[in-house]
């Protein structure tokens, strides 16, 4: 394999690990983006009432 192989190896490595890190630094941001939007407001409250007005029913309980 050699210097030249290993060379490689690292540069892929290397590489995958940008990738892996510009693939976080992108979603956050574009989760940032969104939540910040006029839409992503909007969901956040449709979901905050629905978490609000679904309380499963207890079927242990026999009040």
């Amino acid at each position: 394999m050699g210097v030249i192989g290993m060379g490689l190896i690292v540069n892929l490595i290397f590489f995958a690990a940008m990738l892996y890190i510009a693939y976080l630094i992108i979603s956050v941001a574009v989760r940032h983006g969104i939540d910040n939007s006029e839409l992503g407001k909007l969901l956040k409250q449709k979901h905050s009432y629905q978490e609000e007005k679904f309380q499963p029913k207890n079927d242990l309980d026999k009040d």
